[in-house]
């Protein structure tokens, strides 16, 4: 080779006296002559002309072979060729380097390098007149192997691939484009596709059922998705899968949405997975779906709670949690595998699981009055006490922070979130009060995962309760270190509690204290007025409790202990004077009021502690009489008689209500106050939305309710109306 391209060199550089009368004139030493120049060109021009000649006798020859033969000779001579045309252009490297070069930079832009012009004549002397039978030839290939045939695949990419080759740019031979696989390939192989997939989807739609068909549909994508991998070009992916998409689902979109139902209905998670990537390939297709789901997740909540409350009359608050959590989780997984966590999707199931825990047959019953608050935030706090409360057969059978993980789950769907907080607050101070929870670091980890949720306003007085229990057990020790068990045989505790902080009601009558407790609370009295001059302290003897020792039960050697109320201390302590007491003379030792002093009676006689007689006499009645019962038994040695009383917790549910509605009403007008300083001037419609947008993390607020709080801003000259329905603000 190095001999060829040394005679081509000294053929254009020649001073052959001959050569230089037919091209030109010897110049000075060492210069390249015109001469040369034409040198070069008679060269290229017979280089050409015999590329030219060699390719028509190729093209001859392809008219003997037809499809997969085709395209194997096809590929045999472009492998010899191409591998020529290399060894050709680093022979006529000089040509290349000089004379090719200086004709390009001059603008003979039809004047190639020898490897561009190799290819060049490929195209026109061989690729062009045969164009159409070798795309042929590959399709069929292609179609053969969409049938189920193998093909020897190599073949079709060596092909297409000098179909890349032969894409030349024509301002920089050295770059080449996509131009000749995509106008002589590529748009014949989309509209191949496209008229294939339509007859083959139109036929198997209507001999297969239609998840067969979503099967189907998602392997062709699949196998198409490989083919490029495979046999084509990289770029043609582009084209290739929107077509696809077109024809195998977009086309059959309708058939396949109403097929998601029945498979939702049937739980068949594999194969409502496969329908939701098929449908996710085209935008919008999965709209249909997230309405269908939606409506599924509700209906599958309402029916739920339904068969629960038919089950029992006063659903558990667990059961009640249960429930719904049964379900939120069961199509959370779904969205979470299934649907992959599709954001539209995760946004369908919070809507629908929004609407069945707000709106069901427990939390608001058909008979309730209109405009009734929801019980599930209610019931979720109940649960919540359940959980955290000493000697909780619920928390002993139950993973408590698992369990508490639930009910955040569920709380973050609850519009009424203040209403949570209430009861939730009030239930906290219960357990703290009479010292009942279970854990500490439950209540805190529960009180730090409302907080992260609501942030530190939601939590900044469960978190002050807390304070005030710590700093109230320092000062009890305090004032125990010097109290003289001999002066005062009473052991004695209080909890000295803020009361902006804790939702204590306060005591309603005047409440007449046991002689016996006199002394301890004088002394502790003087001692906290000692410690802070200027503060009063409020007994709230309606959470008072204390336990007694009982020594008079004939045959009991170890006694019983009761855990007895403020009240029926005040009932049972009479009784170390006397055996028996008449309804008149418990009223006038007690003070209590009548109510009051017949539901803790109540407690007392249904253990037997004491005896009614006659026993079928009302309580009430001024001449039944109350003896202590020196038979009783019980099996244990601690008894709790300090029960709730059901009218107690029916005022108390009423009282946190109406505490609701009270602070939603400041809460409303804050709210309006502070959008109106930030805007001055604003538009009722849009205060109203802008009201209701701000208020949403706490509860969804009612226009009327709204509405009331602008009237009473109006009527405070916090705010004035202006024409054109709008408000300014004044303050």
């Amino acid at each position: 080779m190095l001999t060829i391209f040394s005679a081509i060199h000294n053929f254009c550089v020649s001073n052959n006296s001959s050569l230089l009368g037919r091209f030109g004139t010897q110049g000075g030493t060492g210069t390249v002559t015109r001469g040369a120049q034409l040198l070069g060109a008679d060269m290229y021009k017979r280089l050409d002309e015999y590329l030219q000649a060699h390719l028509n006798d190729l093209r001859v020859d392809t008219q003997q072979y037809n499809d997969e033969g085709l395209i194997q000779y096809y590929n045999k001579i472009w492998d010899r060729y191409t591998t020529g045309a290399r060894y050709l252009n680093h022979i006529f490297d000089y040509i290349n380097r000089h004379w090719i070069k200086r004709e390009r930079e001059e603008g003979r832009r039809d004047i190639h390098d020898v490897n561009t012009l190799c290819l060049v004549r490929w195209k026109s002397e061989l690729f062009d007149p045969i164009q159409n039978r070798i795309v042929d030839a590959i399709l069929k290939q292609i179609e053969k192997q969409r049938n189920g045939e193998a093909i020897t695949s190599v073949n079709i990419k060596q092909a297409l691939q000098s179909f890349v080759s032969l894409g030349l740019d024509e301002n920089n031979t050295k770059k080449t484009s996509l131009a000749v696989y995509k106008q002589f390939f590529e748009q014949r192989f989309l509209d191949a596709t496209r008229d294939y997939y339509t007859k083959e989807s139109d036929y198997f739609l209507a001999n297969h059922s239609v998840i067969e068909y979503i099967k189907k549909a998602s392997q062709r994508i699949q196998e198409e998705n490989g083919r490029i991998q495979m046999l084509l070009h990289p770029s043609t992916e582009t084209t290739l899968m929107p077509i696809c998409d077109e024809v195998l689902i977009a086309n059959h979109a309708q058939i396949i949405q109403d097929e998601f139902y029945t498979l939702l209905s049937e739980d068949r998670r594999d194969d409502f997975h496969q329908l939701y990537k098929l449908l996710s390939r085209v935008e919008g297709l999965l709209a249909p779906i997230q309405t269908t789901f939606q409506d599924y997740v509700r209906k599958q909540g309402l029916a739920a709670v339904e068969k629960l409350a038919k089950e029992v009359e006063k659903p558990d608050p667990k059961a009640y949690v249960d429930t719904l959590l049964a379900v939120q989780s069961k199509y959370a997984e779904i969205v979470r595998t299934a649907f992959e966590s599709n954001s539209e999707l995760v946004k369908s199931l919070d809507t629908g699981c929004n609407v069945f825990i707000n709106s069901n047959t427990i939390a608001l019953p058909a008979n309730a009055p209109k405009g009734s608050e929801s019980k599930t935030p209610e019931l979720l706090a109940r649960y919540t006490d359940q959980l955290l409360k000493k000697s909780s057969k619920t928390a002993e059978e139950t993973d408590v922070d698992a369990a508490l993980n639930g009910i955040m789950t569920l709380f973050q769907y609850v519009d009424a979130k203040d209403s949570f907080e209430k009861f939730y607050k009030r239930l906290l101070s219960r357990r703290l009060v009479n010292n009942s929870s279970a854990s500490e670091d439950a209540e805190t980890n529960m009180v730090a995962k409302l907080k992260e949720v609501c942030g530190y306003d939601y939590t900044n007085k469960l978190q002050k309760m807390f304070q005030d229990m710590t700093t109230s057990s320092e000062m009890i020790s305090e004032f125990k270190a010097n109290l003289s068990k001999d002066e005062y045989p009473i052991d004695f505790n209080a909890c000295i509690l803020a009361e902006n902080y804790w939702p204590l009601p306060q005591l309603k009558w005047s409440y007449t204290m046991p002689k016996e407790l006199h002394p301890i609370h004088e002394r502790f009295q003087g001692f906290y007025n000692n410690k802070h001059t200027g503060r009063r302290l409020k007994w709230l003897w309606n959470f008072s409790k204390g336990d007694l020792k009982a020594n008079f039960v004939k045959g009991n050697k170890v006694g019983y202990t009761f855990t007895v109320s403020a009240y029926q201390l005040s009932i049972l302590l009479p009784f170390n004077e006397q055996d028996t007491y008449t309804w008149e003379q418990l009223l006038e030792i007690t003070q209590l009021p009548e109510e009051i002093l017949s539901n803790s009676l109540a407690f007392i006689l249904k253990a037997k502690l004491l005896l009614k007689e006659p026993s079928d006499a009302k309580t009430e009645d001024k001449d039944t009489k109350f003896t202590l019962n020196f038979d009783f038994k019980n099996k244990k040695v601690r008894i709790n008689l300090n029960l709730p009383m059901k009218t107690e917790q029916k005022q108390e549910v009423d009282q946190t209500h109406k505490s609701i509605e009270e602070d939603r009403k400041f809460f409303l007008q804050a709210v309006i106050v502070r959008i109106m300083k930030a805007r001055k001037e604003l538009k009722h419609v849009s205060l109203v939305q802008e009201t209701i947008e701000q208020s949403r993390k706490r509860f969804q607020p009612k226009v009327p309710e709204i509405k009331k709080s602008i009237d009473a801003l109006v009527d405070k000259e916090y705010l004035e109306r202006l024409e054109d329905n709008k408000y300014r603000y004044l303050a």
